[in-house]
């Protein structure tokens, strides 16, 4: 993980700055990146402790996003990031160490990346909730939720979860928190546990806070744009 960590960081800062911060030479961390040498355990120690200091893993994700005048939110600069996903992935696999988790559940579209470079590093089964059934699948277990105006609905496959699975709800994003609150539905439906929810960021801490008040497992959010947000409104 240390390596994976220390390659994103040098997207951010030259390796005479990363010497500075972490006290190992230049070109130790130049062959530390490109993969020609590993650390050993005592020295992958100290520089995972090193890198905590530089890291400021909310400000990542505040550079990565983007909000135009009219509160559209972009995190593609985010999700197609292989080394971001990583870090993500890295990040709630600490965050929720100790917890059992079965199956990652995520709504089609943007989550997707995230859930699955999660899945990858937990090895565990990825279920996408889609916005419409698909030819070839005949049962499905449908959650209806308020999406603006309208009504929206998910899908997942019927043999999808079972009660013997303890599910982590994964999205990029928390609106309004309905979407997360569909697939909670979807996973009592198939009367599986919810071991937890993650999101990469808010837009408004009061909907988390009151998912966080409604549930008793983790809400983990990673950065609240939530002022970012009303900037842009305030702009348009």
């Amino acid at each position: 993980m240390v390596i994976e960590r220390l390659r994103l960081l040098k997207k951010f800062y030259s390796y005479s700055e990363l010497c500075r911060r972490t006290g190992i030479p230049e070109t130790v961390l130049c062959r530390y990146v490109k993969g020609d040498v590993l650390p050993g355990e005592d020295t992958a120690r100290r520089l995972w402790e090193a890198l905590d200091k530089i890291e400021q893993f909310q400000q990542v994700i505040y550079e990565r996003i983007s909000i135009d005048p009219y509160g559209y939110i972009d995190t593609t600069s985010l999700i197609n990031d292989p080394l971001i996903l990583m870090r993500i992935s890295h990040h709630v696999m600490i965050r929720f160490a100790g917890k059992r988790i079965t199956k990652i559940l995520t709504p089609a579209v943007n989550g997707v990346p995230i859930a699955t470079s999660i899945a990858t590093l937990l090895e565990v089964p990825l279920i996408i909730a889609k916005r419409h059934k698909e030819m070839g699948i005949r049962d499905y277990i449908e959650e209806s939720y308020p999406s603006g105006p309208y009504m929206a609905s998910l899908y997942v496959p019927k043999n999808s979860l079972s009660s013997r699975d303890d599910v982590l709800i994964v999205d990029d994003l928390i609106r309004t928190g309905s979407t997360i609150q569909a697939l909670i539905n979807i996973a009592k439906k198939f009367k599986a546990s919810v071991a937890g929810v993650f999101a990469l960021a808010s837009i408004n801490e009061d909907n988390v806070q009151n998912l966080r008040m409604e549930h008793h497992f983790p809400i983990e959010v990673v950065a609240s744009l939530q002022l970012l947000y009303q900037r842009s409104e305030a702009r348009a």
